[in-house]
């Protein structure tokens, strides 16, 4: 849950404002941390889960 938390913050500052380089960087493990848990959690691959994901966080 923290780590869905990060993610969401850090996508949602980033439309306030550029992100650092430590921000991007970050953002990239917190998505590929959570992308890696659900895929295995919910045994689909990684690139549906990704879809999933970045259509949820366009709304």
């Amino acid at each position: 849950m923290e780590v869905a938390r990060v993610l969401r913050d850090l996508y949602i500052l980033k439309y306030d404002k550029e992100l650092s380089f430590g921000e991007r960087r970050m953002l990239d493990t917190a998505k590929n941390l959570l992308v890696k848990e659900l895929s295995i959690a919910r045994n689909v691959k990684e690139e549906k889960v990704e879809e999933e994901l970045y259509r949820m966080m366009q709304r």
